[in-house]
């Protein structure tokens, strides 16, 4: 590598270890219960006898996920622009979300699906907790450009998460429920341990500002150019990934799969496919301009939804695996992307909301159109479903590739002047 400065080399070079494992495991550990909220319990509902209304109404869960916005101030004021004081909030609201999984093994999925789904909304919303919290360690520790780089293994660690939880639930779904919540509470908890590494100092101190909590001036940051393309990107792929991932639930059951089954889909293909997914999204973000990434994504899946919507592979367990599978991998890709597009342009006063804004109407709009895809399912089958999704990345691909064209926006090595072979 040749590098015109040392401030050159050390943006664009490897970032610290323990920062990267770290970063990934809180991201790890939350997507264990996370991940068994959206993708098993729906399941474990529908098993139990409940029909796919009540089955989807766990989605309601995600709200906190949704909303965390909301508390977003609070959680900047508590960190007081300190990067040690938000770690130390990451790993405590990881520590409530164990302690709150545990409580779910007091219910029965046959007769407290209400329960269940009140239960799994308060574990969510430590889970959003901990989300914000490091987005407030990064924002306050770490350059524009290492907070875009650290994206690739915010979704790695997330795939693993998946991961992990899936081969819990291939081994133990055979064994009941509580053994199944027993599991998951301990691969929680492992997984928060290399959290522990996440250093306690960064690269970029003192430019964190105090939190601006008005209304004035977090509206007038979503409402800037910027920031308007994102979320605009934001509604069109959300949709269609929402809507497609809300249905899998229900097809991978009514197609005949068991919950050990679908935690060995969830554990060897979704989630390692997620973490392929990941890795690839973070070598193309190394090369091309994030835009450019996002349309060569979207418009990979407005091929791939369509042709599903147009064949009949949705009438077989094989066919719902597969559809699965690319599903999964696409919500990896665009998760890594959206980080990339939100984290360098979050800055100065507010920033930690201002994430946090990003990400809540992000996941509102996925828990959203997920709630409907049991309603759409019901009425036009999965085609309907999948031609919707089809339609909505073509869009997004569309929208942004002129994005691209119309902002020119740099790649890596324009920006650094750093020559890589």
């Amino acid at each position: 590598m040749i590098s015109g400065s040392s401030a050159a080399r050390r943006e664009h070079g490897s970032l610290p270890l323990t920062f990267c494992i770290g970063v990934g495991a809180v991201y790890a550990a939350a997507a264990v219960p996370l991940f068994f909220i959206y993708n098993i319990l729906p399941a474990a509902l529908r098993q139990a006898g409940h029909p796919p209304e009540i089955a989807n109404l766990v989605f309601l869960a995600y709200l906190p996920f949704a909303l965390r916005v909301a508390w977003a101030p609070a959680v900047a004021r508590l960190g007081r622009g300190d990067m040690r004081v938000f770690r130390r909030v990451a790993l405590c609201s990881l520590v409530g979300a164990i302690l709150l999984t545990a409580a779910l093994n007091a219910f029965d999925p046959a007769s407290a699906p209400l329960v269940i789904t009140a239960l799994a909304t308060l574990v969510i919303g430590c889970v959003s907790t901990a989300a914000v919290a490091l987005d407030g360690y990064l924002l306050s520790g770490f350059t524009p450009e290492e907070r875009r780089r650290s994206a690739p293994f915010q979704g790695v660690g997330l795939a693993l998460g998946g991961l992990v939880l899936g081969l819990t639930v291939m081994i133990g779904g055979d064994l009941g429920w509580r053994a199944i919540v027993v599991l998951l509470i301990a691969m929680t908890s492992l997984l928060t341990l290399p959290a522990l590494l996440l250093p306690s100092g960064g690269t970029e101190h003192g430019r964190f500002e105090r939190a601006e909590t008005r209304l004035s001036g977090l509206w007038s940051f979503l409402t800037s150019a910027p920031a308007r393309r994102i979320l605009l990107l934001s509604l069109l792929v959300r949709a269609g990934l929402g809507l497609a991932g809300g249905m899998l639930p229900v097809l991978q059951v009514d197609a005949g799969l068991s919950l050990g089954q679908i935690g060995m889909l969830a554990a060897i293909g979704s989630n390692g496919t997620g973490i392929a997914a990941s890795v690839f999204v973070g070598l193309a973000l190394a090369r091309l301009g994030a835009w450019q990434v996002a349309s060569a994504s979207a418009v990979l899946a407005a091929v791939a939804m369509g042709a599903f919507a147009f064949s009949d592979i949705a009438g077989s367990a094989g066919g719902i695996v597969l559809i699965s599978l690319v599903t999964m991998g696409l919500s990896y890709m665009f998760f890594v992307i959206f980080r990339a597009l939100v984290l360098p342009i979050c800055s100065g006063r507010g920033s930690t909301v201002q994430a946090s804004a990003f990400a809540s109407i992000d996941a509102l709009i996925a828990t959203f159109f997920a709630i409907g895809a049991g309603g759409l399912l019901s009425a036009g089958g999965a085609s309907l479903v999948l031609a919707i999704t089809a339609v909505l990345c073509a869009a997004s691909g569309a929208f942004a590739w002129r994005v691209h064209s119309r902002t020119g926006e740099p790649t890596d090595h324009e920006k650094s002047g750093v020559m890589q072979p």
